[in-house]
């Protein structure tokens, strides 16, 4: 695909090119059989052997490209370590990788065999690495070496790690030794897993997620064939490893249609990045509302020659936003709405205004609806649940809990209910209105407040303790905890501060609070219940005179 060339011109009424149009897409209809690594990266080297699959930054500022045929060349190799080490169809593999191409080449290699790679956050600690091991039942894990003490305890035997360690097989090595034994890669059915994420976790510890080899070919399909995705198209997003987002922007979506992923190790600050998009020539940038936002903060945009489209989803939008971006960039906003345990499945059209809270028309073949309490669908303008037809090709098989049961709850034997709340027009456009649960959206992460209870509890001080949403200007949300303390601790800066190096100690650092409040008590239901949302309504309303 050749990408559009615009004129530069100023951040607030620069000449553009004309804009790219959506395309028309019949629904994304898995076949019988299908293996992402098999049926879309082997083809595409076999097709296209010297074509980019990956343009790598490293953190050290070196450039590197890897071609189609040596991602696919390395992804054998590891499959046939992963083969050798006894890893097989529906083995969890646990990943816990920075942005390389060694990365993209390791989840590759995972399909190829038929094992399930299990993405995991790189700023996750001990603690939640432990816990992803023991509710995957994963069977190997492969790791960057600097993560190597997460897993001093309870790690599986089989253990690969980039640059090697005591007790570890080195994976590039392994890789090497196992060029002449690449197995042929497993035939899987649409229906068998392929792929796991865990959620961020709501009422309780995150959720194992798990998605059949048609989820992945959605996630290929979905929606960067709409975007006119090919040959020539350069896609970036910053997300880490462990989120939906890297592997839909940085793996499935720009292989499957022939593009190429830009992998930047250490992404710089957010006001930064904009230099990158036009140093690299992103045609396609996928980011959340915070990190637009801190863009916009860096000074006046670069010509941005070769941008066709940004696409944002994990965070709400508000038309204002979306204007300020367009004006920004020169080229449009879209928005598109999913879940760890959905594709995405809507996308905003450009030609159509900005409007706050929209998330566009479902994609092809995805059934989306909003439903009220007994599964009917709700009349235009009345507020329901966001819920996704059991039909719809990229739903998960369901969590899988400790057991290693598989279960997918459903409303009405139908609908699977995101948990988010949210109204349809006449015109059949979805609006997202907010979470019914009490998920924290900071800075593009999706934080549970239990997590952050959890680990507040493990202090001395603490005898209770409610963590919810607040508003901030810079992240949309941080995290706030209000603290119950035990009798003879006194509520200051000085413990507020201790107490959030304490959780950042005993969790992931994005999901400290930001804000610490020391109450008398905490607002209860009837039943004895804490009253997250009576808190969140409360930071809202004061901080912008709008309840959430």
């Amino acid at each position: 695909m050749t990408p559009i060339p615009r004129s530069p011109g100023s951040p607030e009424g620069r000449a553009s090119a004309p804009e790219p149009v959506l395309r028309e897409v019949p629904a994304a209809s898995p076949p019988a059989r299908f293996n992402f690594a098999r049926d879309v990266l082997h083809r595409r080297a076999a097709d296209a052997p010297a074509r980019p699959a990956s343009v790598f930054l490293a953190a050290d500022g070196g450039v590197e490209t890897w071609t189609y045929e040596r991602m696919s060349v390395v992804a054998g190799r590891i499959a046939g370590a992963l083969a050798r080490a006894g890893v097989g169809p529906g083995d969890r593999v646990l990943l816990v990788m920075h942005r390389t191409p060694w990365w993209q080449a390791t989840l590759a290699a995972c399909l190829h065999v038929g094992a399930v790679p299990v993405p995991c956050v790189t700023q996750a600690a001990a603690e939640d690495v432990a816990y992803r091991l023991a509710r995957s039942g994963a069977r190997a894990v492969v790791a960057e070496r600097e993560f190597l003490a997460r897993f001093a305890a309870g790690a599986p035997t089989i253990r690969f790690a980039r640059g090697g360690g005591e007790g570890w097989l080195d994976l590039e090595a392994a890789a090497a030794a196992a060029s002449g034994e690449v197995p042929p890669p497993a035939d899987l059915h649409a229906d068998d897993p392929a792929l796991m994420y865990f959620t961020s976790g709501s009422s309780g510890p995150p959720k194992a997620v798990l998605h059949a080899s048609r989820g992945v070919f959605v996630r290929g399909r979905q929606p960067w064939a709409q975007l006119g995705a090919g040959e020539g198209d350069l896609v970036w997003t910053s997300s880490d490893t462990g989120w939906t987002r890297a592997g839909s922007c940085l793996v499935f979506g720009p292989w499957t249609h022939g593009a190429a992923a830009l992998m930047v190790e250490a992404p710089p600050e957010p006001a930064a990045r904009a230099a990158l998009l036009e140093r690299f020539g992103v045609t396609i940038f996928g980011a959340v509302t915070t990190e637009l936002r801190l863009i916009l903060a860096g000074g006046p945009a670069p010509a941005f020659a070769r941008l066709r489209w940004t696409l944002s989803a994990g965070e709400a939008m508000t038309a204002e936003m979306a204007e300020r971006w367009r004006a920004y960039s020169g080229r449009p906003l879209l928005v598109g709405y999913g879940q760890s345990e959905t594709p995405t499945a809507t996308l905003t059209d450009p030609s159509r205004p900005a409007a706050n809270g929209m998330i566009g028309r479902p994609m092809a073949g995805n059934r989306v609806a909003i439903v009220d309490a007994d599964g009917t669908e709700c009349a235009p303008g009345a507020p329901g649940a966001i819920a996704f037809d059991v039909a719809d090709p990229g739903l998960m098989l369901g969590y899988r809990d400790e057991t290693g049961r598989i279960r997918l709850p459903l409303l009405a034997g139908r609908w699977h209910l995101s948990g988010d709340t949210g109204w349809r027009d006449a015109d059949g456009e979805l609006y997202f209105v907010g979470r019914d649960d009490d998920i924290i959206g900071s800075a593009g992460y999706r934080i549970g407040p239990t997590e952050v209870e959890n680990a507040l509890a493990q202090h001395p001080a603490v005898a209770e303790s409610a963590v919810v949403a607040s508003p901030d200007a810079t992240r949309g949300e941080v995290v706030k905890a209000f603290v119950v303390l035990r009798p003879a601790h006194r509520g200051d800066a000085a413990l507020a501060a201790e107490l959030q190096a304490f959780v950042r100690q005993r969790a992931a650092p994005y999901k400290y609070p930001r804000k610490v409040e020391f109450v008398d008590d905490l607002p209860r239901t009837a039943s004895g219940k804490i009253q997250r949302r009576t808190l969140r309504d409360r930071e809202f309303d004061a901080s912008t005179g709008e309840v959430r």
